[in-house]
């Protein structure tokens, strides 16, 4: 069994998770009775723009990749450095938009991190 998707997934869930919870250390405490400030409306496009950008440079490094196995024509290596950069942002972004701190985002922000971990450590191994 092949246990490095496994440890990617791992390893973006801890970033995104962690960075969620840091975030919420971090944010200063609110006066009782005060609500917390909503985000910003242009979050939500710079949140779907990061992600669109990242699900496209991985799924064209796993088509690449793939086919570099009969080609022997291999993506360069500043793609899968751009990719991995993508999907940091994309696992950073939830904490960075001020996604509270709860045990409902936690267990979205995980399962988001699990996918774009598994997907990112498969373009890189797809690469001969």
């Amino acid at each position: 069994m092949n246990l490095v998707p496994a440890l990617g997934a791992a390893a973006a869930i801890t970033i995104a998770v962690g960075s969620l919870g840091i975030a919420h250390r971090l944010r200063p405490a609110l006066e009782p009775g005060e609500e917390a400030p909503a985000p910003h409306a242009a979050l939500s496009t710079i949140g779907a723009g990061l992600l669109s950008g990242f699900v496209l440079l991985t799924g064209f490094l796993v088509a690449t990749g793939w086919a570099a196995h009969t080609t022997k024509v291999v993506p360069p290596t500043g793609l899968y450095a751009a990719d991995a950069a993508a999907g940091c942002a994309v696992l950073l972004y939830p904490a960075l938009a001020g996604l509270p701190f709860s045990p409902r985002h936690a267990t979205a922000v995980a399962c988001f991190g699990a996918l774009v971990g598994y997907t990112l450590s498969m373009a890189v191994q797809l690469r001969p």
